[in-house]
């Protein structure tokens, strides 16, 4: 899927995307704004704002799509800086039907909690950078300061999609992290895989035509497989080459 930022002052819209959340038909609203400036991100352009389109002009949106999506995905930027939007739209999406998913670097817990809380969300996906206990690479990836108060957040966001994910509350939870060549170590990809066990990992092929910075080396699938044989534990891998594959 790729995104037309020709209008990138205003929250984009994918009116329908079956790549976005696997085995379903979602809609995704993109908000604008992140806490990370993340250097590989294919959405820079809508880092700098903090401000979401019209509300009204969103649930519009909804209202149209509802009868071509069975789900809908919120992702960015970073959606949880806007709680009181998500939980309009997710209100929405759900008197509609739809499954609500999210995609977050899972730094504001408490949003999180308080939508599943609610019902309002069905799946969680959380975006690792780095192994938690590594702040120099967290720090060199988020490009962001107080690292180690966002490392914290992230392991309570991680809790709180385990203990979902086991008691049902959630439909589906998964860590995923992106890959560039030597961006990461294979110690370091091992260390953040194996930290969480009982948790779906994917490992995701990172496209340096989509992003701002572009000294990045993309991996070949060939690549990411061996990673991901390396970690002894089943994982899913996603590629340009091939789409989602498992490596048990």
């Amino acid at each position: 899927m790729q995104l037309n930022f020709d209008d990138f002052e205003k929250t984009i819209v994918v009116p329908f995307s079956t790549i976005d959340w696997r085995g379903k038909a979602a809609m995704v609203i993109f908000l604008r704004g992140c806490n990370f400036k993340c250097h590989y991100c294919q959405n820079y352009r809508i880092l700098a704002s903090v401000s979401p389109a019209d509300i009204k002009e969103l649930l519009l949106e909804i209202q149209r799509n509802k009868d071509f999506v069975n789900a809908l995905i919120f992702s960015g930027g970073e959606p949880t800086l806007h709680p009181t939007v998500l939980k309009v739209l997710a209100t929405e999406a759900k008197a509609h039907g739809l499954l609500v998913g999210i995609e977050t670097n899972g730094s504001f817990p408490a949003v999180l909690e308080a939508l599943i809380s609610l019902r309002l969300l069905n799946a969680l996906f959380i975006d690792l950078k780095a192994p938690l206990t590594n702040l120099e690479k967290y720090t060199q990836i988020t490009r962001t300061d107080t690292v180690s108060l966002h490392t914290e957040r992230i392991r309570r966001a991680i809790d709180i999609g385990r203990i979902a994910f086991s008691t049902h509350a959630l439909l589906e939870f998964e860590l995923r992290t992106t890959l560039f060549k030597d961006l990461l170590s294979q110690a370091q990809i091992n260390e953040m895989v194996n930290e969480f066990k009982d948790v779906p990992y994917a490992l995701q092929q990172g496209r340096t035509e989509l992003s701002l910075q572009k000294d990045l080396i993309t991996m070949t699938r060939d690549e990411i497989v061996d990673i991901a044989i390396r970690c002894e534990r089943p994982l899913k891998i996603r590629t340009h080459e091939k789409g989602e594959e498992y490596i048990p």
